[in-house]
């Protein structure tokens, strides 16, 4: 028989001795009968990591798949009882082919059931914390489907690159050329695998595409960015499928310090694997994967070395429901030590089992998944130090980190580069106050530009964002407040679409600005994203933000959404920079609650940074005209404060009657508005010729900053 008919029949005679015994016996009892019974033989006898014979790996795996049938309970650790389906599918009279039949046909409809029954995952597997999450795991048996069980390629289905001859190109070009000269990994991989077939850049791309798939640094972009290197360099190129790159955007954990930057150490684990698993029979391959322990015993026995989180992580990759989502091997300790309690008297002494059965417990306790890295679950497990391994050399280096608390986006994220001299001569502004400013947003995530129209609030805001985002995975949205301007408009609401079917109307969900940018940054958190809002206080922000205006003050916080009605975090790596004119709204008029979510820096024409723009540009142009006097002239006669006119107004070509038409139409009208109903004659007041014949009385008698009214 073969090694899976050796197992059956070994189940089989399982059965056959609870009933003998009375319907019960200790598990070791109903092993010890098993294999006398059906003795070990050939690729059963090795042993296997722990030194125990494969065949009894092999057994006690497939004793869950007889619970699964409902053949068999273990109602007590270590004990077993035979069902009456059981003890009638096993009996003497039935044939072997019957039996076997009837298992298989028992555990298919178990599976279905899997799929189907929430209540029956919470009770038999580990969940993902959230969707995310699921979409990985939903991703990665593409991978595995098409990949380990099919050997066939995961990106190019019908060609069969999981080859022998390929993987030992990898080895080849990877393994064996670990200090390749290059300016960065990807610099490294291109030139280790200049000389190779498109095949072998195939299988390096999808294996690579595997291993960042779960992971939420990098992000999205730099996720395809890595995965596409190779697959840009092949003869014929190939586009990476839909479903995956889709994925690219979600993740299930973060990786740590130690994943992120020893890409070669982590990835000459998973060519290994790659290796490994080509040179196994058909046989084998078919077992590790219905067996989540004889895939883990292949993981341990990768060369290379200990990388505790990429272990786990393929381990995770191919059994999630049975290793789950935390990688990290001192979380995992620190987990099981705390939460033993919870299956105290029956628990497993394999730490996996044991983690598994704690998650179990946990959920069913919660009705839902077991989210370790959030209260209350974060706040009962402790902080443990890192481990660390024997690396090659000798040295001693750190491959784990430690899990006491989950890891921020804002650790990953790229910090703002500094100012330079070319921002500030471009802006006219003082290098030293730029900086100050870029630290602020950076620090507090959400400021606003206020002050009298002209002073540049808005184009200071792009310049910012600009200087931060270019030339990065991050971007900046802009977007504009009005009166009517709501939450729908905003983040996300229902919007009519025509049906082209009956040609009535329909409402479909549509993502407004906030919620693309926010999908995007959660995406990619080692990127900077940028909300500019321009004319902040002309929409009303409560009803704007609806229910996002508490996670501007608590980013880290989860909330439930108006429409969609699902949790919803801000990300950390988004920034808002608002823009307001005090001439409409003054800032003393912001409710107390919007004043402290937000940082306020005053742009005014009479003080710093914004009081020497004009004077700066007109040198820089080489002009000679008056422009910066008279508005000099014109903001000492406005009295207001928040009336004042900033200099973007002259910050023009005014030749011929430029600067005439400006005065006369734009700035005159403003002051108009302000002057409403008071009768004042603004052409006398703050008209040009009145102004320079006071730049030329001043300039007779000595006479500094006169009114117009003295």
């Amino acid at each position: 028989m073969s090694r899976s008919d050796n197992r059956t029949n070994r189940l089989r005679a399982a059965l056959r001795y609870l009933d003998e015994q009375g319907g019960a016996a200790s598990r070791l009892d109903v092993w010890n009968a098993a294999r006398t019974r059906v003795p070990l033989e050939g690729e059963e006898l090795e042993p296997n990591q722990k030194g125990k014979p494969q065949g009894q790996s092999d057994f006690f795996w497939g004793s869950a798949g007889l619970v699964h049938a409902g053949f068999l309970t273990k109602p007590v650790r270590g004990e077993w009882h035979v069902t009456a389906d059981g003890r009638r599918a096993s009996a003497a009279d039935v044939p072997f082919e019957q039996f076997r039949e009837e298992l298989n046909d028992r555990q298919r409809a178990f599976q279905r059931a899997l799929r189907e029954d929430r209540e029956v995952h919470l009770r038999t597997e580990i969940l993902p914390p959230d969707n995310r999450a699921e979409l990985v795991r939903t991703t990665s048996q593409v991978f595995v489907e098409r990949g380990l069980r099919a050997l066939d390629s995961v990106f190019a289905p019908g060609r069969q690159v999981w080859r022998t001859d390929v993987v030992t190109e990898l080895e080849r070009c990877f393994l064996e050329q670990p200090d390749v000269d290059g300016a960065d990994f990807l610099d490294k991989l291109g030139r280790q695998f200049d000389d190779t077939s498109d095949d072998a850049k195939l299988l390096m791309a999808e294996l690579i595409g595997w291993q960042v798939l779960p992971l939420q640094n990098p992000g999205e972009r730099k996720k395809r960015q890595r995965v596409e290197f190779l697959l840009q360099r092949m003869d014929h190129r190939v586009t990476i499928p839909a479903e995956i790159d889709d994925a690219f955007r979600a993740w299930s954990f973060n990786p740590g310090t130690a994943m992120s930057v020893q890409l070669y150490r982590a990835l000459s684990i998973v060519v290994h694997c790659a290796a490994r698993w080509i040179a196994l029979s058909p046989e084998s391959r078919e077992h590790a994967l219905d067996d989540p322990w004889a895939w883990r015993d292949l993981v341990d026995s990768l060369p290379g070395a200990s990388f505790p989180t990429q272990r786990n992580e393929l381990l995770y990759l191919v059994h999630p429901g049975v290793f789950g989502e935390v990688i990290s091997g001192t979380a995992r300790d620190a987990i099981r030590q705390a939460f033993a309690g919870e299956v105290e008297g029956q628990a497993d002494d394999d730490p996996d089992a044991l983690f598994q059965q704690i998650a179990i417990a946990l959920q069913g306790k919660a009705k839902g998944p077991a989210k370790f890295y959030e209260e209350p679950l974060l706040g009962r497990w402790q902080p443990v130090e890192p481990e660390t391994v024997q690396a090659d050399g000798g040295q001693r280096e750190e491959l784990d980190d430690p899990a006491s608390v989950p890891v921020s986006e804002s650790m990953f994220r790229t910090q703002f580069p500094s100012v330079r001299a070319t921002l500030a001569h471009s802006l006219h502004m003082p290098e030293d106050w730029l900086q100050d400013t870029l630290d602020l947003i950076e620090r507090r995530k959400q400021v606003i530009l206020y002050g009298p129209p002209g002073t540049g609030k808005t184009f200071l805001a792009q310049a910012l964002s600009k200087h931060v985002t270019d030339g990065t995975d991050g971007e900046t949205t802009i977007v504009q407040f009005h009166p009517t301007y709501s939450y729908e408009d905003f983040f996300e609401g229902f919007r009519p679409v025509a049906n082209d079917n009956s040609g009535n109307l329909a409402f479909t969900l549509r993502k407004g600005p906030l919620r693309r940018l926010a999908d995007a940054a959660a995406a990619n958190p080692e990127a900077n994203y940028f909300l500019v809002i321009d004319e902040i206080n002309r929409g009303n922000i409560a009803k704007v933000f609806g229910e996002l205006y508490f996670l501007l003050e608590y980013r880290d916080s989860e909330i439930s959404l108006l429409y969609s009605d699902e949790p919803f975090t801000l990300p950390s790596n988004i920034f808002v920079i608002g823009t307001m004119n005090t001439a409409d709204r003054s800032i003393a008029m912001l409710d107390a609650a919007m004043r402290r979510r937000f940082a306020f820096i005053e742009l005014h024409p009479e003080r710093a940074p914004v009081r020497n723009v004009l004077t700066h540009w007109v040198a820089t142009k080489g002009l000679q005209d008056d422009r910066a006097d008279l508005l000099t002239r014109l903001n000492t006669q406005i009295e207001d404060h928040d009336a004042k006119v900033g200099p973007s107004f002259l910050m023009r070509d005014l030749e011929g009657t430029g600067l005439q038409d400006v005065w006369r139409y734009e700035i005159l009208p403003l002051l108009a508005e302000h002057h409403y109903g008071e009768g004042v004659d603004l052409e006398a007041r703050y008209g040009l010729a009145t102004l320079r014949r006071q730049v030329t009385r001043d300039a007779a008698d000595g006479a500094e900053g006169v009114s117009f009214d003295d």
